[in-house]
């Protein structure tokens, strides 16, 4: 069963590319809460967890039980129904609490919820791929931005 420490909300499981508000201590216990509960009925290694949080390789994970275990999560966050149906607003306001300032959220919100699959387990999986893939188009124009100070674009 997997123990490892995670993050608040399906924000950062999901896109592991935001700096998002300090974290408190009951965040982190209902994040390990849900993924102990989607643990038992999708169970999935602390290796592949750590494949897809840390390095954002789903490649490696794309067995039945993690895309299962991705729709146990979204379920419990609120951002998807039991059979597989996106709650889009529900994403878009969770989003937005988070202080995400993407002009671009909700193109990509339909892009990747706009999903031809009935299968939720791999709805969740596809979602997630699409997400990931939009926001790091998205992310570094934003990062450029964060380095330029004055009209002088700092080197990295």
């Amino acid at each position: 069963m997997v123990t490892a420490r995670i993050f608040q909300s399906p924000i950062i499981f999901i896109s592991c590319f935001i700096i998002c508000n300090c974290f408190t201590t009951e965040d982190l216990d209902t994040d390990l809460r849900y993924i102990k509960i989607c643990n038992m009925t999708s169970p999935i290694s602390q290796r592949t967890l750590n494949e897809v949080l840390i390095n954002k390789k789903l490649a490696k994970a794309e067995s039945n039980n993690f895309k299962c275990f991705l729709h146990c999560l979204f379920t419990k966050y609120g951002w998807m129904d039991e059979d597989g149906g996106f709650l889009v607003h529900d994403i878009k306001k969770t989003l937005e609490e988070a202080d995400i300032e993407i002009a671009s959220l909700e193109y990509i919100l339909y892009k990747c919820t706009a999903l031809e699959s009935i299968d939720r387990c791999e709805r969740s999986f596809a979602f997630t791929e699409c997400f990931w893939s939009k926001m790091s188009q998205v992310q570094p124009e934003q990062d450029e931005l964060f380095y330029k100070i004055e009209g002088v674009n700092m080197k990295r």
